[in-house]
């Protein structure tokens, strides 16, 4: 009876101790947040440990593969962007001429509301014909000052840790915890072959 208990227990022990492993191992992620000794051994969390190369590759990545200069000089320079632009860029003089140029009886007397219309329609079209060059010109000042690789890589070093482990648990909760589930059902297994091999050596012995 005693023999088939011990059976019983090595898979039981062995999926505890599988379950435990994959449990701490998957906690030091992110745990602890700061190195902590114990016995003159260091214990660190994984992404705290290495945040700042994380997020110097993490910049790099973003800088390269995912998002670049050439990507918004392509959006800045369409037609359609440009257009956008112009409505905002009239909306803006009409409520100029209207609010401070139209609330003086001087100028009203000189320019009528065909004079105006005249007047806001040459704007416009040579705003649309100034609009490439000087979106080419901003984007060449913007370019010299913006470095996607250094603002992703600073915001990352910059981000609180348990803010950090709190989202990346709520995006992979259940991956997270089937890991640790995995590690019992191996230690399970490992069990299993454990008794087994008991078995054959106990039948081998009394032969």
């Amino acid at each position: 009876m005693k023999f088939s208990i011990v059976y019983l227990m090595i898979p039981l022990i062995s999926a505890l101790i599988g379950w435990i492993t994959n449990f701490i191992a998957v906690k030091m992620i992110f745990r602890p947040h700061a190195p902590v000794s114990v016995f003159g051994i260091v214990f660190w969390g994984l992404i705290p440990k290495r945040k700042s190369a994380l997020a110097k590759k993490i910049g790099e990545t973003v800088e390269h593969e995912l998002i670049s200069h050439q990507d918004i000089h392509t959006v800045v320079n369409t037609p359609a962007f440009h257009e956008e632009i112009l409505r905002s860029v009239m909306l803006a003089i009409d409520r100029f001429i209207e609010q401070k140029l139209g609330s003086s009886p001087i100028v009203s007397l000189i320019l009528s509301n065909e004079a105006t219309g005249v007047i806001k329609e040459m704007i416009k079209n040579e705003l649309r014909g100034m609009l490439p060059g000087f979106m080419e010109d901003i984007f060449e000042k913007v370019e010299h000052r913006l470095d996607f690789k250094e603002i992703v890589q600073k915001k990352i070093e910059q981000f609180d840790m348990i803010k950090l482990e709190n989202i990346v648990y709520k995006i992979a909760a259940k991956e997270l915890h089937a890991i640790e589930i995995l590690g019992g059902v191996l230690g399970f297994i490992v069990g299993l072959i454990q008794v087994g091999i008991l078995i054959l050596g106990n039948n081998y012995s009394l032969l």
